[in-house]
């Protein structure tokens, strides 16, 4: 997807076109729109990025933005917010998570530009096909899951943890999957090799496992793992939580995220 943004504003004063205009200039197709929901919900497969600047007293600013968060939340879009301060204040108490930035007027266009640059960047980044690494003892779970996962990852599958370390020496995948009960070498002790290694240290790195009472649960996070995935999970639920994981770690915590946590 080229970079795009969808720009919903009430009404064309100059201030709307001169936005609209800088981001042109800054290489974005600008889809403007109005401040209706069957308005957006068209365009909104041409954007990852939503910039709404409401009108004083709109009266479909709370429905729209229900809507604009549930778009948000379902399709790992970002919204922006340009407003006067009350307003600011009222929407991001209710909707903090899924707004990427705000702008209180008289506003800055040249901000405006760099922050929907940067964030056209993370985007290229969350669309970049990712590289995962599978370590599991298991070669028919192995296979399965290479199979679930080929036509959106690259995926690598070792079956122990000497193969995985030895794997890493050569390349540095987006994301780890580990077995945590392999035998000879278990999951903790892979995950304990590779956190201590400075340059492999900052590679995610999930948890598979095959149990799921509450003391194993917490077994596993005691390690701090960056998340842990049930083996049993049917393949849309893999692939909802790896891009849910990813859109959490690149876009809505802005890096690395550490606080992400199972299903």
């Amino acid at each position: 997807m080229q970079r795009s943004i969808i720009y919903i504003e009430s009404t064309q004063h100059l201030i709307n076109q001169a936005i609209g205009n800088k981001l042109q200039e800054a290489g974005f197709t600008v889809h403007t729109v109005p401040p209706d929901i069957d308005a957006v919900n068209r365009q909104r497969h041409d954007a990852d990025i939503l910039l709404y600047y409401p009108e004083d007293g709109d009266t479909g600013t709370g429905l729209l933005m229900q809507y604009l968060s549930d778009l948000c939340r379902d399709e790992y879009k970002s919204l922006c917010l340009i407003g006067d301060s009350d307003f600011i204040v009222r929407i991001r108490e209710t909707e903090k998570k899924w707004i990427a930035h705000t702008y209180i007027r008289p506003i800055d266009m040249n901000v405006i530009t760099v922050d929907m640059t940067n964030l056209a960047g993370l985007y290229d980044e969350f669309r970049r096909r990712k590289m995962i690494l599978i370590v599991d003892d298991d070669s028919d779970f192995l296979t399965i899951m290479a199979r679930w996962l080929k036509n959106s990852y690259q995926v690598v599958g070792v079956t122990s943890g000497e193969e995985a370390l030895e794997y890493l020496v050569q390349d540095h995948p987006d994301l780890i999957l580990l077995d945590y009960d392999m035998p000879d070498m278990d999951g903790y002790e892979v995950m304990a090799r590779i956190r201590h290694s400075p340059l492999l240290a900052r590679i995610p790195l999930i948890f598979l496992t095959g149990i799921n009472d509450r003391e194993s649960v917490m077994r596993i996070i005691r390690h701090k793992p960056d998340g842990y995935m049930l083996k049993s999970m049917k393949k849309l639920e893999i692939l909802d939580t790896l891009q849910r994981f990813f859109a959490e770690s690149i876009l809505y915590r802005k890096g690395y995220n550490p606080a992400f946590r199972g299903f």
